[in-house]
């Protein structure tokens, strides 16, 4: 059964995206556009960009994959497919990927986790603000 998730951002919401569950390896159709592939494996499986001949999705089209199992999940391009990045995903880890041109997709993983220091730091549940009263230096690292 497809679950929703939601993005709510400041009490607003801004995004609601449908799940499509599977448990076995698949190619990515038409009907997992816009929505999240959940992984909810316990052994190996491999999801599989079609090439255009299969599945045209349309330039643009965004699918998200987020392996919620316990198995391995593979991201794979079909033949003539080009895809910036391929392999296994991360337990709990949610990616999406996006349609740039024919047989052409780009991979947006999980955002490296980025530090700051300077200025004054508030903190608000998962976020950090620096603020200054004056000059001063910030630092970002990874």
């Amino acid at each position: 059964m497809a679950q929703l998730q939601a993005t709510t951002v400041n009490g607003t919401l801004n995004a609601l995206r449908q799940e499509n569950v599977t448990t076995a390896s698949k190619t990515l159709a038409i009907d997992d556009r816009d929505k999240v592939v959940a992984c909810t494996n316990s052994s190996a499986i491999t999801i599989t960009v079609p090439a255009d001949g299969g599945t045209n999705f349309p330039i643009g089209s965004v699918i998200y994959i987020a392996r919620i199992g316990t198995g391995a999940v593979t991201l794979a391009a079909a033949a003539g497919v080009t895809l910036t990045t391929t392999g296994n995903l991360g337990e709990n880890e949610e990616i999406y990927i996006r349609k740039r041109s024919a047989n052409n997709w780009v991979v947006i993983e999980r955002p490296y986790s980025l530090t700051g220091s300077g200025g004054t730091t508030t903190t608000q549940g998962n976020l950090t603000s620096h603020s200054f009263t004056s000059n001063g230096t910030f630092t970002v690292s990874e």
